[in-house]
Parts: C-alpha cells; sequence; structure tokens
C-alpha cells in the first residue's frame, strides 16, 4: 500500500500577514530614511545660519571679509604671511573674483599654494581659515603652517555639510549661469549678489556637470529653500542651481519651481549670506 503525503503550504490569512508585516518593515526603513535626510536638512541650515552670525562678528570685530582682510598675518593670531591675500585685490570687500560677472563659478577655485598671496581665488580658501584662526568657527583644520601643502579638503580647507558635500565661499554680481553657458550645469536666471556659499560636493574642482553628480535631489533643496526662504529655485536669499528639468523648471523668477518628482542628485544651492 503506498503511503500518501501531502505538503501544506501557508494559506491566504499566513501569506497576508507575513506580507504585511515585510510592508511595515519596508515602511519604516523609508520612514527612517526621510527623517534622517530631514534632520541633516535642518542641520545644513543651521550650519549656513552659524557661518552668516560668524561672519557678522569676523566684520564687526576686524573691519574686514573673512578671506579678504588685509595685513592677515598681523592682525589674526597665529597667522603668517600665507594668511595674507593678494594684495591688489585685498581689503575690496569681495571673497575671491566676480564670479558670475567673469562667467562661471569655477573661477572661485583655486587652491592654496606656497606663494598664496599671488592670486585672487585664493580668498576662497583663506575665508576659511581667517574664520577659524578668530575662534568663530570648527570643522576646518588647517592651519597656515600647513594650508600651502594641503590641497582642498572636506573637514581640512573646508567644512562639512550635513546633508553632504561642503561648503564654498565667493562672490556673486548677478548672471544667468554659475557655469559658463556652454555647460548643461545652470542657474537659469540672475543669482543672489554680494557675499555668497555655494553648496556643492568637492571643493577642488570646478562643479560637475554631469546628472546625478550634485550634492542634492530636487525634494531636499525645495526643503531648505523653504525653511529659509521662499521656496522658489529662482529669486531669493536662496537659489539653485542644476540641471533644467531634473532641478528645476523656470518661465521667470516668481513661478519657477523645484522638480520634486524626479530622483537624481542634480540640485545645488546658493546661499546668499551677506548682501
Amino acid at each position: 500500500m503506498r503511503k500518501s503525503t501531502t505538503q501544506k503550504g501557508f494559506t491566504l490569512v499566513e501569506l497576508a500577514i507575513v506580507m504585511t508585516i515585510i510592508g511595515l518593515l519596508i515602511g519604516g526603513i523609508l520612514k527612517g530614511q526621510e527623517l534622517m535626510q530631514n534632520a541633516r536638512a535642518t542641520a545644513t541650515i543651521a550650519r549656513v545660519r552659524a557661518f552668516e552670525s560668524a561672519v557678522t562678528t569676523f566684520r564687526d570685530t576686524y573691519s574686514a571679509v573673512p578671506g579678504d582682510m588685509a595685513g592677515a598675518a598681523t592682525r589674526l593670531p597665529n597667522c603668517d604671511a600665507s594668511c595674507n591675500p593678494f594684495a591688489t585685490n585685498a581689503g575690496d570687500n569681495i571673497v575671491g573674483a566676480l564670479a558670475w560677472a567673469a562667467g562661471g563659478w569655477a573661477n572661485q577655485f583655486t587652491a592654496l599654494t606656497a606663494a598664496a598671496a599671488t592670486a585672487v581665488g585664493a580668498e576662497t580658501n583663506l575665508f576659511w581659515m581667517h574664520l577659524l584662526l578668530g575662534d568663530l568657527i570648527t570643522g576646518v583644520s588647517s592651519s597656515p603652517v600647513t594650508q600651502a601643502a594641503v590641497p582642498a579638503e572636506i573637514n581640512v580647507t573646508h567644512p562639512a555639510a550635513p546633508i553632504g558635500g561642503t561648503f564654498i565661499a565667493g562672490y556673486g554680481q548677478g548672471g544667468a549661469n554659475i557655469q559658463p553657458a556652454s555647460t548643461a550645469l545652470t542657474n537659469q536666471t540672475s543669482s543672489p549678489n554680494g557675499l555668497l556659499l555655494v553648496l556643492a560636493l568637492q571643493p577642488a574642482a570646478a562643479l560637475p556637470t554631469a546628472t546625478g553628480s550634485l550634492p542634492l535631489t530636487a525634494i531636499r533643496a525645495a526643503l531648505i529653500d523653504r525653511k529659509m526662504d521662499d521656496g522658489r529655485p529662482a529669486s531669493g536669499a536662496v537659489q539653485a542651481y542644476g540641471f533644467t528639468a531634473s532641478c528645476f523648471t523656470v518661465a521667470d523668477a516668481l513661478t519657477s519651481a523645484y522638480a520634486e518628482g524626479t530622483t537624481g542628485n542634480d540640485c545645488g544651492l546658493i546661499f546668499r549670506i551677506q548682501g
């Protein structure tokens, strides 16, 4: 006589319970990731505001803009000649070159060398050194002794952004593009004027022009903009740069909008911290 065997499977109720548990786990993970990103966005906002406060204190104390301070070697503690900006431009209240007037933010990226005081672009690195030596910020560690031998690097010459990447200081005089018009990376309309911080992935090279290579998604850029400013990528003190359609769309400054339905890291932000 053959012995019959039966193989029991999951009942529909059991499968439903398992699927519910899996769904809850996935939902919890996704919600946790969203909360973490929101917390990083909030911390990034706090850091930008702290930098703005540090610049105000520096200007009130020294009657100079950090990075552009003439005679810094004799005015800041623990400074030497490598603290001094390019003499021709020192004291003009502009950090670095007139970026957009010259056609692109890439003009700001000049790493310090042993002859740091021979190029106006060095002011964009000296900006952080002056604030550090004025005991107004943390998050950078380079000193005048080591700065000349150290390439631009996050947590060394430039502070990290909690949401990812770093901040680069410079000056904006308005203009249409954060990069030369020949690239896909654009700011579309007039950019903020004055002392600016640009949120970028790396401090040592021009801003990348490939999709997916910027620090933020459109939804994160929009979140920060709404918390700090008007929530529009092409107006106000906080503006976006990135790729048309995957970061933002612009008909004009008042109708500009972030492309929050996209998922690629195709956005960066520009913060005006001093007008």
